[in-house]
């Protein structure tokens, strides 16, 4: 009996240290794994903080991974199709209303990779994914800056309306949407010659505009009317949807 009841404690303990080993090469499996998504930049999301300071954080572990202080106050961020560069507007420091700059990252380990100034109180920025060129506006120029994304480069300023501000692409990428809120009026850019080709009065005072990627339709908010516009570009129809506050912003 007291052979059998040993033989039992034997058997116990060699299953509960199999069951160990397993549990925790899992675990170190697992560690590694997120190490290594970690690592990956394309796990990374970017949040302006303050007047100077860009947060990368990680979005698997949800912990800021670093602090980029940056020359200017920031206005907008992108990360570059291929996920490897960051690239943040910033206002001249001493004047806003002065040339502003962009600033290239490298995300990998934030270190810059170039400073370029474009126009005057730059104001958002995109990247042309499919043609390797990048657009900001520059709301106190009245123009759009066209950049080489290759080298980072200034390429000819696009006119726009007054006081341009936000900017998105089509879903295709050949069409350039760009909110003009000193005239109420969104300009169509053909980004395969960079031309204007279309404007369109749309309200008062539009900001912010998006892509709806589910119908193609482009979102636009209207400050003054405290309503968002759905434009379809197609056929040049607006529906408007009256809010009860002033817009600030969207996703969809």
């Amino acid at each position: 009996m007291v052979k059998y009841k040993r033989n039992s404690i034997i058997l116990v303990l060699s299953l509960l240290t199999v069951f160990l080993t397993v549990v925790f090469a899992t675990m170190g499996y697992r560690a590694k794994s997120l190490a290594k998504e970690a690592q990956n930049s394309k796990n990374c999301y970017f949040v302006i903080t303050g007047k100077k300071t860009i947060c990368k954080i990680d979005s698997v572990t949800n912990q800021i991974v670093s602090r980029i202080n940056v020359e200017g106050i920031p206005e907008d961020v992108k990360i570059s199709p291929d996920g490897k560069t960051l690239a943040v507007v910033v206002l001249n420091a001493d004047d806003e209303d002065k040339n502003g700059f962009i600033l290239f990252y490298n995300i990998k380990d934030n270190k810059l990779i170039k400073k370029l100034e474009v126009g005057k109180h730059p104001s958002r920025i995109s990247f042309v994914g499919n043609k390797n060129y990048i657009m900001v506006t520059n709301t106190k120029d009245n123009n759009i800056s066209l950049i080489d994304a290759e080298n980072y480069t200034l390429l000819q300023p696009i006119s726009s309306g007054r006081r341009p501000i936000g900017l998105c692409l089509s879903a295709d990428g050949k069409y350039c949407y760009v909110a003009n809120t000193g005239e109420d009026t969104i300009t169509v850019v053909n980004t395969e010659n960079f031309k204007n080709t279309e404007k369109m009065r749309v309200g008062r005072y539009p900001t912010d505009i998006s892509l709806n990627k589910v119908n193609g339709n482009i979102m636009v908010t209207l400050s003054r009317e405290k309503a968002v516009a759905l434009i379809n570009p197609g056929t040049g129809d607006i529906e408007k949807v009256n809010l009860l506050d002033v817009p600030r912003g969207f996703c969809r």
